[in-house]
């Protein structure tokens, strides 16, 4: 159905001001804003006009901003950001702004279901809870006896605070290894560079509010980095400047994104070559003495050369970077002038403190690892690490943890299997999960079949690279049941769907991503009573746990509730903090109230927590990463950060191009796809929106025979898009760059039909450090459609 901008406005507004009482025409858009609404749940609970203010967390991206709910007559009409939460401190971004259409979305599933034709064919009938429940007790049930249990795979996205316990939990009780999130897919390389140097296996928090000067690799810091709304506001700060100081932001990047347009400089860089720059830099520093000689002698290793006990020399930091990376033979390669690279490391050095920051746009190419140790080495040479305005370890509130389950011998002898994500040829050796190989290893075989399969919070049938060799691998598993309340493409191939609430609809735990640093957590509350028929996946789990009986049972005895309560409750203990009640009851509404709670702020110094390494030190050279990859052991370089190339792919049939397929502000972890109202802002760059496009140089477009919204094709080894063209004059000759988020062939009515999808043109290729998906290697061929 095609409508215009106006009509569009009308149903969206009337689909937020009461979406959940509209009355509806057959084609299911509103016909128009009723006074007289019908009932909605909870509704008993309610006076007439009667208004509260429920303070929740927002679930449109892992930020989890503070929200604020305005709910009148048990129907949500308005969300704001919540004024007390310290990251977006009352403000919120676009997507948080429009969680509504996620409480509201007509195409919400509203009860279970299960299929009735051929798998993937959309055919379903409703099904009772209890029925469902039964059913996925029998199935798992078969598994057990079988001696099998170890043949359940679990696939998980950005499962938040209790959940992530909650699924190993069920899993280690039920007797499988398979615990498979998609942390592969959505990339790790960032983390696993900061875990070899730093010891930390997470991203980092900054200090914002005091920094100088910022270096951003790739970090869509205004569009896509989190939490979004904090970003937001962090922008507009450095912007106004600090008592006689604004902050500088230098933004690396191949594509003139919206971070790009909004910094104070950027660099142009060629993909993949973000290493060799950021090196570069460090030459001019060390060669210049303006590293942090006493942060460096005293907090790292590896700086300068050694000789080790057999007598065998190793290159230090300092040789290699001098040796290698001189800026005039890394200008041509970066396609960033020497001159400019000298003034970049000078201007960081002498404007400390400041941050050099890793994003997407540096960690998803085959030598991302080596990409962000490079670029982190930059703030180890400046001393800014767990320094005011600079990098810092977010720490962990005091959460308890629940006991370990006791485990009979099916679990026992489950757990003793080995993966099925993480074994086959060159496995990565920092890998802890691996979706992105999921299908060569359903296709081998080995070391086992799966035998039953459940899905939450991820849709790896579109955010895969060769989408249509996964989709044929699960159609080989004999059950798969899924958790999502949309029928996304991964969910059209389930046998059985248990639809999850909204965020908006239940209780759930969430620890902040790295942000403020300080400790901090929420707890999601149900805003309304559910619209539909749906349960939270977490309390779905403990009534399948309970079908099953036995030890399995044993392990949840009690309800999802009241094991977040248990979490909760080592917070209260701890006596420290924004909310310090003696009663847990009391800390517990206290905690609802607020909508939060945080500790005091940062403490620098605290160097064990900061610096987890085996050595207790920043390592330019990680012994973790010398010891697990033994040709590095034989190499002069060791471990040291370095420019490692990437293999361009075959182009047996023309020019190709380099595919940048970019996050936008809107992304919405992968559901903004099917919300209006985002997708009529998707053009604030370009006038597009509702439907994918594709940018090139205009000399490239030339080239082409392409002119503005021309449609072209992208062709990949895996699969072809069919994008309309948009003439780009700061694109780079020789790459296009595609969002990511369209081409949708499920989901609900704004994402479906939407155009094509990127994701079937990218090779698989993988970072052979980390194991996460190389998404910017990809290499196409343009032609005019």
């Amino acid at each position: 159905m095609k409508f215009g901008r106006r009509q569009f406005l009308f149903t969206g507004s009337s689909a937020l001001l009461g979406a959940a009482s509209c009355k509806t025409l057959e084609h299911g858009w509103p016909e128009k804003y009723e006074i007289d609404k019908p009932p909605v749940p909870g509704l008993k609970g309610w006076r007439d006009g009667e208004e509260r203010v429920i303070r929740s967390l927002c679930l449109q991206c892992e930020g989890c901003c503070g929200i604020a709910v305005r709910v009148v007559e048990g129907r949500a009409v308005k969300i704001e950001g919540n004024p007390d939460y310290p990251t977006n401190r009352g403000g919120l971004c676009p997507k948080g702004l429009n969680g509504l259409q996620v409480l509201y979305d007509p195409d919400r599933i509203r009860t279970p279901l299960q299929r009735v034709g051929p798998r993937g064919a959309g055919h379903w009938e409703p099904i009772s809870w209890d029925d469902a429940i039964a059913r996925v007790g029998h199935e798992l049930s078969g598994l057990r006896s079988a001696g099998k249990a170890h043949t359940l795979a679990f696939l998980s996205g950005r499962s938040r605070g209790h959940m992530p316990p909650m699924i190993s939990r069920f899993l280690r009780s039920f007797g499988s290894p398979n615990d498979i999130d998609h942390e592969s897919l959505c990339g790790v390389s960032d983390k696993v560079a900061h875990e070899l140097m730093q010891g930390v296996r997470d991203r980092f928090a900054y200090d914002w509010a005091n920094t100088n000067y910022v270096l951003s690799f790739g970090a869509g810091l205004v569009e896509s980095f989190r939490p979004t709304a904090m970003m937001l506001r962090v922008y507009g700060e450095m912007r106004s400047g600090r008592e006689g100081h604004r902050t500088k932001l230098v933004q690396i990047d191949p594509r003139h994104g919206m971070s790009a347009a909004r910094a104070d400089e950027w660099l142009a860089v060629r993909p993949g070559t973000d290493a060799a720059l950021a090196l570069a830099m460090a030459h001019v520093i060390v060669r210049d003495d303006l590293q942090d000689d006493a942060f460096v002698a005293e907090h790292t290793q590896g700086f300068e050369s050694w000789t080790d006990a057999q007598g065998r020399p190793h290159k230090g930091f300092r040789e290699h970077v001098l040796a290698s990376y001189a800026p005039e033979s890394v200008a041509a390669l970066t396609g960033i002038e020497a001159r400019t690279i000298e003034r970049i490391a000078h201007e960081f050095a002498d404007h400390q403190p400041g941050v050099a920051v890793a994003g997407r746009g540096v960690a998803a190419h085959a030598n991302g690892v080596w990409n962000v140790m490079a670029v982190h080495a930059l703030n180890a040479l400046a001393g800014n690490l767990d320094a005011p305005g600079g990098v810092l370890v977010q720490r962990a509130p005091p959460l308890k943890v629940w006991a370990e389950p006791e485990l009979d011998a099916v679990a026992r002898a489950g757990l003793g299997k080995p993966r099925l994500d993480l074994g086959g040829p060159a496995p990565a050796p920092f890998a802890r999960s691996g979706m992105a190989q999921l299908a060569e290893r359903i296709e081998r075989g080995d070391p086992y079949a799966l035998g039953a399969l459940f899905v939450y919070y991820t849709n790896p049938l579109f955010s895969s690279p060769h989408p249509a060799r996964l989709r044929a691998a699960i159609d080989r598993v004999p059950f798969i049941a899924s958790f999502s309340p949309f029928l996304d493409e991964t969910t059209q191939m389930a046998d059985l769907v248990l639809p999850d609430h909204t965020y908006l609809e239940r209780h759930q735990l969430d620890v902040i991503a790295p942000s403020v640093g300080h400790a901090l957590f929420g707890v999601r509350q149900p805003v309304v009573e559910p619209l539909h028929q749906t349960r939270s996946t977490g309390q779905v789990l403990i009534d399948v746990a309970r079908a099953l009986g036995g030890s399995v049972a044993a392990a949840f005895d009690k309800d999802e509730l009241d094991l977040i309560k248990e979490q909760v409750s080592g917070v209260q203990e701890a006596q420290r903090g924004s909310i310090q009640e003696d009663d847990a009851d009391a800390f517990w509404d206290a905690l609802l109230k607020q909508g939060g709670w945080w500790d005091a702020p940062y403490a620098h110094g605290n160097w064990p927590e900061v610096l987890r390494t085996a050595s207790g030190k920043f390592e330019f050279s990680p012994t973790r990463l010398v010891s697990a990859v033994p040709a590095l052991a034989d190499s002069a370089l060791g471990g040291l950060p370095r420019y490692e190339p990437i293999a361009a792919q075959a182009d047996s049939e023309g020019e190709s191009f380099a595919l940048d397929s970019y996050k936008t502000m809107t992304h919405a972890e992968g559901r903004g796809a099917n919300q209006p109202h985002l997708q009529e802002i998707f053009g604030v760059q370009y006038d597009r929106q509702w439907g994918p496009w594709v940018e090139l140089h205009p000399l490239d477009a030339a080239g082409l025979g392409v002119e503005e919204g021309d449609d072209v094709v992208l062709e990949g080894p895996a699969g072809r898009a069919r994008l309309a063209a948009v003439v780009e004059p700061h694109a780079q000759r020789g790459t296009v760059y595609a969002p990511f988020e369209y081409g949708h062939s499920g989901y609900g009515r704004w994402a479906a039909g939407r155009g094509e999808s990127v994701n079937p043109v990218v090779s698989p290729g993988r970072d052979a450090l980390s194991g996460s998906v190389a998404w910017y290697d990809a290499r196409v061929r343009v032609r005019k459609a």
